[in-house]
């Protein structure tokens, strides 16, 4: 199954934050890393008193079903330093979303698939499109570009690599 991975980062060295989970997951047998976009500094969207997050998009191929998945990306989150917390949004040393598992529509209390806030991230999205713009979102049944099409002009984010 082809899945699309949301990373990001705003403690520390970012950039090394990002590259080590990318490590991680790459060294999981059932996983076959794939591509990995540019890496983009964005502004906190929610809470506007965090640090500025660095963020990227990766590409898998897995054998692992979104949910299996989503338990190995909590893993390498826990084991990166994250601290479980009540906080929704907060500085954080990784953030790993799943963001899309090809056709797969899933709504739960653990696992949301695509992702529900796809849409209004521009921080998603033109990472995104540096590695598959023509990416159907199943549930908006758009294209990523033309999600990142329909963001405001206002939100500017930085290319760091």
């Amino acid at each position: 199954m082809i899945c699309f991975l949301g990373i990001g980062s705003n403690i520390d060295d970012r950039l090394s934050n990002l590259n080590q989970s990318i490590a991680l997951i790459s060294d999981d047998l059932h996983i076959n890393f794939l591509q990995v976009s540019s890496f983009y500094e964005s502004p906190p969207m929610y809470n506007l008193n965090l640090n500025i997050f660095l963020n990227g998009v990766i590409k898998i191929s897995t054998s692992y079903t979104p949910f299996q998945l989503l338990s190995k990306v909590k893993k390498i989150e826990l084991k990166m330093g994250r601290k479980e917390s009540v906080e929704r949004y907060e500085n954080r040393i990784i953030d790993i979303d799943i963001l899309c598992c090809e056709n797969e529509i899933i709504e739960s209390n653990e696992l949301t698939v695509p992702h529900p806030n796809i849409k209004e991230r521009k921080f998603v999205l033109e990472p995104w499109c540096d590695i598959d713009s023509n990416y159907i979102i199943v549930n908006e049944n758009r294209k990523v570009k033309e999600l990142l099409a329909m963001l405001p002009d206002s939100l500017k984010l930085r290319r760091v690599n």
